[in-house]
């Protein structure tokens, strides 16, 4: 309990509104705020001189060498980007697509994922096979195994659900996806940060990640990793000069050489100073409170809130209690999401609705306490009593 006590000065936010909402936009640690401050404060001095190039080649090999601690694989698998939904575009559009190919999907993805697929069946005649979410794992997996065929090329699945906090069995979908010779693309936006995975042992084909959610990084950052014998294989679609091996690595027939890795993927320049600040963020959550003690108290954070909540029977939890991370996602008897998350704001409570349920999502991020879960209990119990209320009353 000290630790976790400790944990929160790291976070200045927390001690100001009880803070549930870190599968949208994790807190800030302070360092990283102060780091982006000292950097920019730099540039705004000293220029955006010849150092800039260097010091940005250099700090994205230390988020790089992160990535790969955190995920259990090689640093040299990591492209950076400025979203998840930006890695995922990289891999939709970048493999090789024939009239005819399918894509096994589930309804329980995020929109930025489902959008570039519904692009890529307009212009490559592919057709998308959706699957329920929300099944267990072995039902979920019977499942995929009627759709896969030969035809299969792509299949899109997340880590964990935004909308159910559920924990899919992405390394299971990857092995079996394999034997059709499908490739697995996972979106990591719930996953990264909140549940272990190693990558390395899994053999995913593809992980797209945010740096702003559980990585606590600042907004417009994030990676895709790409297997190694891949490299080759996926196409890029987006060129610049941060794809290519050196400044002047082209000639002027137009051949040019590429990074030998998923560098070559990258084309976009994240801005210096936000890196600096997603580094300072992960180097807080590996080193000093650490990766361990951030992925067992998410989970029993995730656990106690379960619990609470199931002593009401006016509430209704989608999340499983065997499958889940950081995120859970429950309904209200006779009463709105958005009425609840209002409410919510108006007592200083960070919690979002999740539409496609018509649900609430809390997040249960390393930093929050037992005390910020039953402040949330609490407005559940009270609205609850008060809907249950408003009903036998015929209003």
């Amino acid at each position: 309990m000290a630790h976790a006590d400790n944990v929160r000065r790291y976070f200045p936010a927390i001690r100001q509104v009880t803070f549930l909402n870190t599968g949208t936009f994790g807190l800030l640690p302070e360092v990283a705020v102060q780091t982006m401050q000292s950097a920019l404060a730099d540039q705004l001095s000293r220029s955006r001189g010849t150092r800039y190039y260097g010091d940005l080649a250099s700090v994205k090999d230390k988020v790089r060498e992160q990535l790969a601690n955190l995920l259990d694989a090689p640093p040299e698998c990591f492209a950076l980007t400025d979203s998840t939904t930006d890695a995922m575009n990289i891999v939709t559009n970048g493999l090789h697509w024939q009239p005819g190919d399918e894509v096994i999907v589930t309804d329980a993805e995020y929109p930025g994922a489902m959008i570039s697929l519904f692009a890529l069946c307009e212009r490559r005649d592919v057709t998308l096979r959706v699957l329920d979410g929300t099944l267990s794992e072995e039902e979920f997996m019977r499942q995929l195994e009627r759709v896969l065929s030969p035809r299969t090329r792509l299949c899109v699945i997340s880590h964990v659900s935004f909308q159910t906090g559920q924990r899919m069995p992405v390394e299971n979908i990857a092995r079996v996806a394999h034997r059709y010779g499908a490739h697995v693309l996972v979106d990591g936006a719930q996953g990264a940060g909140a549940d272990t995975i190693s990558l390395r042992t899994s053999d995913i084909d593809f992980y797209a990640l945010p740096g702003q959610k559980w990585l606590c990084g600042p907004d417009g950052t994030g990676a895709l990793y790409v297997r190694s014998d891949l490299f080759s294989v996926l196409r890029p679609v987006s060129q610049s000069y941060t794809s290519v091996k050196a400044g002047d690595a082209y000639n002027w027939s137009g051949s040019y050489l590429s990074w030998p890795d998923a560098r070559r993927f990258e084309h976009t320049t994240i801005g210096l100073e936000r890196l600096m600040g997603w580094y300072e963020s992960l180097q807080l959550m590996r080193v000093t409170i650490g990766w361990d003690f951030v992925f067992s108290r998410i989970h029993g954070m995730s656990g106690y809130l379960m619990d609470r909540l199931l002593d009401f029977d006016f509430v209704r939890v989608l999340t499983p209690r065997d499958s889940r991370a950081g995120l859970i996602t429950f309904q209200l008897q006779n009463q709105t999401p958005e009425t609840f998350v209002k409410e919510a704001r108006e007592r200083e409570i960070v919690v979002r609705s999740i539409a496609e349920r018509r649900a609430v999502r809390v997040s249960t991020g390393c930093y929050n306490s037992e005390e910020d879960l039953d402040r949330i209990v609490q407005l559940v119990s009270e609205m609850g009593r008060q809907s249950n209320s408003l009903a036998k009353s015929g209003m």
